[in-house]
């Protein structure tokens, strides 16, 4: 062959390679990935050039026009792929693992909240990754140059080997700065924007992909450092709350979507009634460790515990054991316990999972109305014979209720917001985003759940014996516009956007606010607490120890005290705490998750 048609040649491989990497760049750029690990660091752009050389290779095995056609399916699935993610990132500032896409069908739900992110942005990325292909496709070498896929592969492996040599390396002392290290995070893989940034969409999913399946060697090692975490914690104390409800009924009510801005006396009345007669804790947050929000704040609401980040416990850990699980402490104390939601059970596998928490059933109301309007609207759970008998059958009993008339999306599209603004056309403001109203109005039908609720309780002469436990799954995320969000909410934005409402009432109760930073995992030993249960052994708190300050800690390593705000490893505000308690909070804070993700690893309850 002539140097000129070698040249040319090459220069053909290499325009047909370099779209894989302009992909890379343009997803990169456009989720913000420069904030976290710059787009010009060699890692992610070795690994991006990699595979753009093993799909170039792979499609000149083949003729030209069918290697074209290889090319051309090979770039498609990574570019829907890539607008997908962005897609999710506008909506949720996060990106999704692979396990992740197993929640889908929830997404199919709401494509009509899914448009309104359709705009200039979403489409010019659109246009520019449909410009690279096209290069691509038309810079594909003529055929018969199979033997040019042999140094493309080597090119590959190359990347692979030498690419994860470029990140910094892991700290041989963790301090608490540790996530700062890029080889670090590269091997705990759990922030996914973050490892996004660090590593190219390619060998995001390869690493990911490659983390769900391999096997853990360090089992025993993460169970002896779980031990060593509950030895040097203190030991639950008895205080002037213990077994003060011990006896009673209790429904635990996890709210969709009902916000600290939206729980007040005109959206919802009877909510704002019980919060401000019952025990109120304004400090609740809800920390959003998995993409699956609502899920989230279950599982941890549940176990006191937070699930992967970068895993979908509802279906990895559905078999694991979870002793001191709400339904499990509740079922040992003779309580009967069983869950309702909308949803079908398999629905975030719940029927498994729920199961796995000690509830004796999973009750869909789906399985007894007559179409998604009617199963949507929350009052239904009540209003229906057989699923309110089921929660009152025998006594003592412990409920777990899910709301749903509060989820997104809020536009003219979605028919439950139409159907709520409808019922209640007092919310229909026009001075307000369209969105707030359908917010207010949703919310005002999870209300009346409530007052029908307390109604069937009462003439069941069931009322005074039971507790109502009322708690939000997440902030009101499902709002398109981040400014509007944060504009209504009481919030300063960031982190803080997800303290959500979270009470406890009872008739009788002796009104009370508790003012501690709490976290969604400090929920159960709470009431435990309360109830006269044994401590469960999670790693949450009662709020009402003493010997616990209260904190919440972030996915991203962000933690919050009475006293402090620290993000990132940056201290945003501090009352009072000295630099060596902010290193020690910052240390415990990256403990906390270790410990966290120790337990799930090694199925750790199950031994003990």
């Amino acid at each position: 062959m002539e140097t000129r048609e070698r040249k040319r040649l090459l220069l053909h491989i290499l325009l047909a390679a370099l779209p894989f990497w302009l992909l890379d760049l343009t997803l990169r750029a456009a989720t913000g990935g420069a904030a976290w690990y710059p787009l010009y660091a060699a890692a992610p752009n070795l690994f991006s050039l990699g595979f753009g050389a093993l799909f170039t290779a792979l499609a000149l095995l083949p003729p030209r026009r069918w290697g074209r056609l290889l090319y051309g399916l090979i770039y498609a699935v990574w570019a829907v792929y890539a607008v997908v993610q962005y897609a999710v990132w506008r909506i949720l500032d996060r990106v999704l693992f692979l396990s992740d896409f197993l929640f889908a069908g929830e997404g199919l739900d709401f494509a009509g909240y899914a448009r309104q992110i359709i705009d200039g942005r979403l489409a010019a990325v659109a246009m520019l990754l449909l410009l690279w292909g096209v290069l691509g496709v038309w810079s594909l070498p003529a055929g018969k140059e199979r033997r040019q896929a042999l140094p493309l592969l080597a090119a590959f492996l190359l990347a692979q080997g030498f690419a994860p040599r470029l990140y910094a390396p892991v700290p041989e002392t963790l301090d608490w700065d540790a996530w700062e290290s890029s080889g670090y995070e590269y091997e705990r893989f759990s922030s996914p924007v973050y490892d996004l940034a660090l590593t190219g969409p390619y060998q995001f999913v390869l690493h990911d992909a490659w983390l769900s399946v391999a096997p853990d060697p360090d089992g025993a090692e993460k169970r002896a450092r779980v031990d060593a975490f509950f030895a040097e914690r203190p030991a639950h104390q008895e205080n002037e709350m213990t077994g003060l409800l011990a006896g009673k009924n209790l429904i635990l009510v996890q709210l969709e979507s009902i916000d600290d801005f939206v729980l007040n006396e005109q959206n919802t009345p009877t909510l704002a009634r019980l919060q401000r007669e019952g025990i109120c804790f304004s400090e609740f947050y809800t920390p959003q460790y998995s993409n699956g929000y609502t899920f989230n704040t279950e599982f941890a609401a549940q176990t006191g515990l937070y699930p992967y980040a970068n895993g979908n416990v509802a279906y990895s850990l559905s078999r694991s054991a979870f002793p001191d699980a709400a339904g499990s402490l509740f079922g040992d104390a003779g309580y009967t316990a069983n869950s309702f939601h909308k949803s079908e059970a398999k629905f975030y596998n719940r029927g498994a999972m729920h199961q796995a928490f000690g509830y004796e059933q999973y009750h869909s109301a789906l399985h007894y109305a007559s179409g998604e309007l009617e199963v949507g609207v929350d009052r239904f759970l009540v209003d229906c014979d057989e699923l309110y008998a089921r929660m009152i059958d025998t006594e003592p009993f412990l409920d777990f209720l899910i709301t749903y008339s509060g989820h997104l999306g809020y536009d003219e599209i979605d028919a439950l917001t139409t159907y709520a603004l409808e019922q209640y056309p007092e919310y229909a403001d026009d001075s307000r985003p369209y969105e707030i109203n359908g917010l207010f109005a949703k919310a005002r039908l999870t209300d009346d759940m409530f007052a029908r609720l307390l109604e069937r309780l009462a003439e069941d002469g069931l009322l005074e014996n039971t507790v109502l436990c009322v708690y939000d799954d997440h902030y009101a995320y499902g709002l398109t516009d981040r400014a509007v969000l944060e504009e209504y909410s009481a919030a300063a934005g960031g982190r803080l956007l997800e303290r959500t409402p979270c009470f406890i009432w009872y008739e009788g109760c002796t009104p009370r606010t508790v003012d501690k930073t709490m976290q969604t995992v400090d929920l159960l030993p709470t009431l435990a607490n309360l109830f006269g249960l044994p401590a469960p052994r999670t790693l949450g708190r009662d709020a009402f120890d003493p010997s616990y300050a209260g904190c919440a800690i972030f996915p991203d390593g962000t933690w919050l005290t009475d006293a402090a705000y620290v993000q990132n490893g940056k201290v945003v505000w501090n009352d009072g705490m000295a630099e060596e308690e902010v290193a020690e909070m910052n240390a415990y804070a990256r403990r906390f998750q270790e410990v966290n993700g120790a337990i799930l690893d090694t199925d750790y309850y199950r031994e003990i």
